[in-house]
C-alpha cells in the first residue's frame, strides 16, 4: 500500500528523517540519514499547486482565476516552490543584511530600500500593459536588476534625478518610452530633454542631443509606482507620464 510520506512527527512536530531503506526483493537493509530533497519537500498544499499549475500548462491568468488570487500571489508561490525544489529564482542571491541605509539618503531612496527590505529583496512592478515585470535588488545593492532588462542596474541616484526633474516641472514628466523604443532623437520635438528618457540618457548615461538612447523610463517609472512615490498616467495624447504623490513633492521633509 502506498503511504503519502509523513515530513513531521505526529507526537512532537519535529521533522522526521528516513533512517533505513530496505530492499523488497532481496531483503538487504541500509541504515543511515537519507535527504529525499525534491517534492517531498513541498507540502500537500504545495503539491496540489503544482499539479494545477501542470493541468493549465502554466497558464498564470487561469491560476488566478482557479485559486481567486492576485497574479502576484501566483508569483510568489511558483517563487517559493521554485526555491524548494533547487531552482535559481530571480532573487536567488538576494542579500539584505547589509543594505546601507545612509543618513545621507534622499526621502526617495529611503522609501525604496524599505520597500524591497519589506518585500524580501524582490518584487513585482506595476506596467500599463501585460504582466507585471519582476525585480530584485542588485548583488552590488546600487539599486535594482530586472528580467526586463538584463545586465542593467536602475541606481537609487537616478530615482531620485527623476523625482526632482518631475518637481521642477510641477509634478508632471512624461516618459518617452515609446518615442525613445522607435529610434526618436533627444532633444526632438518627440523625445524632448523634459521626458523621463530624454532626461537620464543626458543627465546620468552620458547621451548627446540627437543621439537615440534605451528605452529606461518604463522601468523606473513602474518601480516609482511601486513604492507609492509617484503615479503612472496612461496618454492622453502626448505619450504616458508620471505624476509624483503628495508626500513626495516637498523632498525637505
Amino acid at each position: 500500500m502506498n503511504t503519502n510520506l509523513l515530513k513531521n512527527c505526529p507526537s512532537c512536530g519535529n521533522e522526521l528523517i528516513i533512517s533505513e531503506l530496505s530492499c523488497k526483493c532481496c531483503g538487504i537493509k541500509i541504515n543511515g540519514e537519507f535527504n529525499v530533497g525534491g517534492f517531498a519537500e513541498l507540502s500537500a498544499d504545495e503539491l496540489d499547486f503544482v499539479k494545477q499549475f501542470l493541468l493549465l500548462e502554466g497558464n498564470l491568468s487561469k491560476m488566478q482565476a482557479r485559486y481567486n488570487e492576485t497574479y502576484n500571489s501566483i508569483k510568489y508561490k511558483l517563487n517559493t516552490i521554485n526555491e524548494k525544489l533547487g531552482g535559481k529564482t530571480m532573487a536567488s542571491n538576494i542579500s539584505l543584511e547589509n543594505l546601507t541605509q545612509s543618513s545621507e539618503d534622499s526621502k526617495v531612496v529611503k522609501r525604496l530600500k524599505n520597500k524591497i527590505v519589506e518585500c524580501g529583496g524582490k518584487a513585482l512592478m506595476p506596467v500599463l500593459k501585460g504582466e507585471p515585470v519582476p525585480f530584485w535588488l542588485s548583488s552590488s545593492q546600487a539599486g535594482f536588476e530586472s528580467e526586463g532588462l538584463k545586465g542593467f542596474i536602475f541606481e537609487w541616484e537616478v530615482f531620485d534625478g527623476i523625482v526632482k526633474k518631475a518637481i521642477s516641472l510641477g509634478g508632471k514628466m512624461y516618459r518617452g518610452d515609446v518615442a525613445a523604443q522607435n529610434g526618436a532623437k533627444i532633444g526632438s520635438e518627440d523625445l524632448p530633454i523634459t521626458t523621463i528618457d530624454g532626461y537620464i540618457s543626458t543627465e546620468f548615461y552620458g547621451s548627446k542631443i540627437g543621439s537615440s538612447t534605451m528605452r529606461r523610463s518604463t522601468y523606473f517609472s513602474g518601480i516609482l509606482a511601486w513604492a507609492g512615490i509617484a503615479t503612472v498616467h496612461r496618454s492622453q495624447g502626448n505619450g504616458s507620464f508620471i505624476t509624483v504623490n503628495n508626500e513626495f513633492m516637498n523632498l525637505e521633509d
